[in-house]
């Protein structure tokens, strides 16, 4: 049990002192401007998104970018999302209808193919862009490009913040420390910009927002974070409702991590580095913790039952159901199972 127990004090240092590093990294960013014009081609995927499509159509025709084509893809949905794409769509704009349930990739894929765009653009029907925000996406590509995030802020009801909105924000701070390397190890899914040259996804199982970074990275391009490029994600969930995403989310994770260790010998060594430190610590991070909980519980049981009350505290349980839900996640991957399609409901 000691040996359990400094396992997790080393990796919580090695994660801690990644973050550090992030953290006092000097802030080399200089305002570029791009002379270079590109088109895009933004897609954006719909399932079940009624109360969203009214203002997320509204916010693309608004955006600012002069050579701004749209995709809107609906994914077999069971509610009236067909209608209002239909309804509220504009001009430049292909509209697209699965018959079947195809998932985000198939639908994405399908929609790369149909275009000539240079720039691929990538939002979520929750996720609201800025008017100038393409304008500061463009900017950070060059040659060695391939893919752009931005700054995406994670709210409740478009001002407010919960637990996770408020974790996303210390995630902004790793990304902005890895994109000064051309590292960004995996985009932000809900707003994130690739060349159409550089877009390799072919799998309905892949990861899209991070297997499409690795893909990149394969080519021997970077990623990059662009803080400036700013937009906000609408999401609100109940415990059980993330408790089930979270489930999903690690199960495509870990599956992802299958297929790129195929590769891993191919990618930068840096890549490399910032991969380990970042995402493999930090997962086996919580995959060690969830299976010292027994032992934890035990050992302040016996110091005193009182100090079960910080299970109480509702950021602490909430930290340790998603814990265990990733490693229900991790624990389906080595059954075989693999969550591929949308899991929204008609409300």
């Amino acid at each position: 049990m000691s040996a359990l127990y400094i396992a997790l004090i080393v990796l919580s240092l090695i994660h801690t002192t990644y973050f550090v590093l992030a953290v006092l990294h000097p802030n080399n960013r200089k305002k570029k401007f791009n002379k270079e014009s590109y088109s895009i081609e933004h897609i954006v995927c719909f399932k079940n998104e009624t109360k969203f499509i009214e203002k997320k159509l509204k916010n693309c025709y608004e955006l600012s970018y002069p050579d701004l084509h749209h995709t809107f893809v609906n994914d077999n949905s069971t509610d009236d999302t067909l209608e209002l794409l239909e309804k509220y769509k504009g001009d430049n704009t292909n509209l697209i209808s699965n018959d079947e349930d195809l998932g985000k990739n198939c639908s994405q894929i399908r929609s790369v193919r149909e275009t000539n765009s240079d720039l691929i653009l990538f939002t979520d029907a929750n996720v609201f862009l800025e008017k100038n925000a393409l304008d500061h996406i463009v900017s950070a590509f060059d040659e060695d490009t391939g893919g752009v995030c931005g700054n995406v802020t994670v709210t409740t009801d478009m001002s407010h913040q919960d637990m996770i909105g408020k974790y996303w924000e210390t995630e902004k701070i790793i990304k902005e420390f890895q994109s000064s390397f051309g590292a960004v190890i995996g985009f932000d899914g809900g707003f994130y910009c690739v060349k159409r040259d550089c877009y390799n996804l072919t799998g309905k199982n892949q990861l899209s927002d991070f297997e499409t970074a690795f893909l990149i990275f394969q080519q021997g391009k970077q990623t990059k974070y662009v803080r400036d490029a700013m937009a906000v994600e609408q999401e609100k969930r109940t415990l059980r409702s993330s408790f089930m995403a979270r489930v999903r989310a690690s199960n495509r994770v870990f599956s992802s991590f299958k297929r790129i260790f195929r590769y891993i010998k191919q990618l930068r060594r840096n890549i490399i580095i910032h991969f380990t430190f970042y995402k493999l610590v930090r997962y086996s991070l919580v995959i060690l913790s969830v299976l010292s909980l027994p032992f934890i519980v035990a050992d302040m049981i016996a110091i005193s039952p009182f100090l079960l009350l910080v299970f109480a505290i509702p950021p602490v349980h909430r930290v340790i159901f998603e814990s265990i839900a990733l490693c229900i996640g991790a624990f389906l991957v080595l059954t075989g199972k693999e969550y591929v399609t949308w899991s929204n409901k008609k409300a």
